[in-house]
């Protein structure tokens, strides 16, 4: 009997939270996961199965997570694996605010695999501050890591504008695979790593016309004028559009005044 009382007092205290949701603050809401809640993740891991009030539960795993719930991490990232958009941006947010000893590792496995989740996953890693970066940055030196990950990372990184980003642009761009590449080129560009140009020139005969257009396009927008033979030198390009940022490139170096 004591607990189906316990049940019905459980069930009730949650018709009244929906009732009231609006009215409390987040505070509030923190202080009654906490009071009613903790020890009940399982019962709230039942509504979202059964996808009753799936954004209520959630919140409040978020802040049992928060409080170092081993029990509420674990659904909040079952969660983030799902494919329902909705709730994966919602255990995610909440991720966000867990103590970062409970959800470093299981986050990195989860961007291992490759899923529909790393993407999430790696978002989550990024929110964690240094700790995050500097489980991404390790990520990228294990033996399994896949060279989409590793773009993936470099992408992440370059976000933060963390400062290892150069020395990993630097093995992208040695690395020849064409997803890695781009991103090294994307992140070159985005934090304006010039003294790489001597690395980027290595893509103007490249056989793909995306990797060439892009090495074209940040010589000329650095305006390096050291590059400037090597644009020549390759002649006319096979891609029209490449050909014109090409030129564009070579013009815009030559009005760049010599120094």
């Amino acid at each position: 009997m004591q607990k189906a009382e316990c049940k019905m007092d459980i069930e009730g205290n949650w018709a009244r939270i929906k009732t009231h949701r609006r009215r409390l603050s987040n505070q509030e809401i923190q202080g009654l996961a906490e009071v009613l809640f903790q020890g009940q993740e399982d019962w709230l891991g039942e509504k979202l199965r059964r996808r009753e009030d799936q954004p209520l539960a959630l919140e409040f795993l978020g802040y049992l997570g928060r409080s170092g719930s081993p029990q509420a991490v674990s659904l909040l990232l079952k969660y983030l694996e799902e494919r329902e958009e909705v709730l994966q941006l919602a255990a995610a947010a909440a991720l966000k605010s867990c103590p970062p000893a409970l959800i470093l590792e299981p986050l990195a496995q989860m961007m291992l695999r490759q899923n529909h989740s790393s993407v999430k996953a790696g978002e989550v890693l990024l929110a964690l501050d240094s700790e995050g970066a500097d489980r991404l940055w390790q990520l990228w030196f294990g033996q399994d890591c896949p060279s989409g990950l590793k773009a993936q990372i470099l992408q992440l990184l370059a976000e933060i504008k963390d400062d290892r980003c150069e020395a990993l642009t630097f093995l992208a761009l040695m690395s020849g695979g064409e997803e890695l590449v781009r991103a090294a080129l994307q992140a070159a560009e985005k934090l304006e790593m010039k003294a790489l140009w001597g690395n980027v020139i290595g893509y103007l005969k490249h056989p793909s016309w995306r990797l060439r257009g892009r090495a074209v396009l940040l010589l000329g927008s650095w305006g390096e004028r050291e590059a400037l033979p090597y644009l020549r030198e390759i002649g006319e390009d096979v891609d029209p559009w490449v050909e014109e940022e090409r030129q564009k490139a070579i013009n815009k170096i030559l009005d760049q005044p010599e120094y």
